[in-house]
């Protein structure tokens, strides 16, 4: 082997490694710990679907989801502390759908005596909250038995902030129970849930790993 060769193989086993250590912390720590959970049903269904069928898939692009969600349990940690709050709560609903008792796990960010907290870290701050963010939530405030809740949405690049206030909205929660009844359906039958989110089938350059799986089967 040349000096180049071995260069270019050292090189080569770096990239590797930092691709294998960037899926290994995502697997950790977005894995999935329950057959259906809220943000299943919030962002979309599909992916979520094919993630349950054929696993998550991440890659090296990630690597500022990383960053993200580094920055997230930072303040959330702080936040805990100086709110008099709980971090990272878990719950369970149970719902009867198809004739079968169905549970559905939720895990919030923050949960304090009187209201939930939703964080969310972004590059932009947004003139209003995404709805998915906001059915989230809904969903959050349903499941831990409060009347309202905050979306605070954190610029990663500059810390500023933006802070929106949610009350319980029937509409919003009618429409994750009949999400949640068409993806279990479709779990359950094995065919692709009628619900999806266009707006994450492509995002700048990239593309929802499943994007031509989704989009040959059903489009």
């Amino acid at each position: 082997m040349t000096g180049l060769d071995e260069i270019i193989a050292e090189e080569e086993a770096i990239n590797l490694a930092i691709d294998t250590a960037i899926y290994s912390y995502l697997q950790r720590r977005t894995k999935i710990y329950a057959d259906i959970q809220v943000t299943d049903l919030v962002y979309c269904p599909r992916r979520a679907y094919f993630e349950k069928k054929y696993g998550k898939k991440h890659n090296s692009n990630d690597f500022s989801l990383i960053v993200g969600i580094l920055i997230h349990d930072f303040i959330l940690s702080s936040l805990a502390e100086e709110l008099n709050g709980d971090s990272e709560v878990l719950t369970v609903e149970v719902f009867n759908i198809d004739g079968d008792f169905v549970k559905v796990y939720a895990m919030c960010d923050l949960l304090t005596d009187k209201y939930v907290l939703e964080l969310k870290t972004c590059g932009r701050l947004p003139n209003e909250p995404r709805g998915s963010h906001v059915m989230q939530l809904e969903a959050y405030l349903r499941f831990f038995n409060r009347e309202y809740g905050y979306l605070v949405y954190v610029n990663r690049n500059n810390g500023d902030r933006r802070i929106f206030k949610h009350y319980r909205d029937d509409t919003i929660y009618d429409e994750f129970k009949n999400r949640l009844d068409d993806f279990y359906v479709s779990l359950k039958y094995d065919r692709i849930p009628f619900y999806y989110n266009e707006s994450l089938c492509k995002f700048g350059k990239r593309k929802c790993p499943f994007y031509d799986m989704c989009y040959e089967g059903v489009m």
